[in-house]
């Protein structure tokens, strides 16, 4: 079989498998400390056991991550839209939470940058922080906390994730749907 062929069946296999170990919901060590490929570690041991190019893997790779990126982002809006269509939320609910992750998203460089050096506890403090603002935000608009889940972690390709921290903060403190 053609390497790039070869290539092509296997990494989105990898990739998927391993999407779920990039979006986590939690700081990793690599994140922080300035690594800027967690994944370098996979394209290379691929790309030696297939004796393929490195680039060529992590190009595939990022195409990858792309156009999981693009369907997550559609099945986030189609979420919100139909939350719109089925009552749970107004139009207005909708347009300040999608602009609340563009501002998060805006964010995020800024706040991964804050997080160098320190530790983990520090770095779990700082989110708390972030996420208890971001329920606060929530409860001031009236907007139910399932909404605010705009990704699977913190993560150096994607935005503010916290959608997989926020789910133990729904059941504390229920915010009644939009009327």
């Amino acid at each position: 079989m053609n390497k790039k062929y070869l290539l092509y069946v296997i990494l989105p296999v990898v990739a998927v498998a391993t999407a779920g170990v990039i979006a986590v919901g939690s700081v990793s060590a690599a994140s922080i400390t300035g690594t800027s490929n967690p994944m370098s570690n996979l394209v290379n041991a691929i790309a030696t056991k297939f004796n393929l190019n490195p680039a060529d893997v992590q190009q595939v790779f990022n195409d990858q991550r792309t156009q999981m990126q693009v369907k997550m982002q559609q099945k986030q809006t189609d979420r919100i839209n139909q939350a719109v269509t089925d009552g749970k939320l107004t139009q207005a609910q909708a347009t300040l939470i999608i602009a609340k992750k563009a501002e998060l998203e805006a964010q995020q460089a800024t706040f991964k940058a804050s997080l160098q050096g320190k530790t983990k506890a520090e770095i779990q403090a700082a989110m708390k922080t972030q996420m208890d603002s971001l329920k606060q935000w929530a409860t001031d608009n009236s907007i139910p906390l399932q909404y605010l889940m705009f990704g699977g972690g913190f993560r150096g390709h994607g935005g503010f994730g916290f959608g997989h921290k926020m789910g133990h903060l729904e059941s504390e403190t229920p915010i009644a749907p939009a009327q």
